[in-house]
């Protein structure tokens, strides 16, 4: 008896810790984004979920941040030489984002890429 009701015990406490989800650490990826007069880098392929881009403006004139994918958008304002903005969002997994400097024809000139989120 006293058998069965440890095996019983185990089994309903096998079962609750399946059934509760596991949460992350909840943190954001960082991404930091450099903007040279003429390219945009990325420090790394951004992942689904909570992503903070950190974007310097390493160039010689104002460069912003535009980002769009998931039928969002989101942008920093124009940043000076050696200014730094930060945007925070939530990507969603399999969705193509495209990125680009809005400045005058920064885009047309390489300013711009895209990433699909893993």
């Amino acid at each position: 008896m006293k058998k069965t009701i440890g095996v019983l015990l185990a089994s309903a406490i096998a079962m609750i810790a399946l059934a509760v989800p596991t949460f992350g650490s909840g943190a954001a990826q960082t991404i930091r984004v450099n903007e040279v007069d003429g390219r945009i880098s990325l420090s790394a392929r951004p992942r689904s979920g909570a992503v903070k881009f950190v974007v310097r403006n390493r160039g010689d004139e104002g460069h912003d941040f535009w980002l769009r994918g998931g039928g969002k958008r989101w942008k920093t304002r124009v940043l000076g030489v050696g200014s730094s903005a930060t945007l925070s969002v939530r990507l969603k997994k399999g969705i193509r984002y495209s990125y680009w400097c809005g400045v005058s024809d920064h885009a047309q000139e390489g300013m711009r890429g895209s990433f699909v989120a893993r």
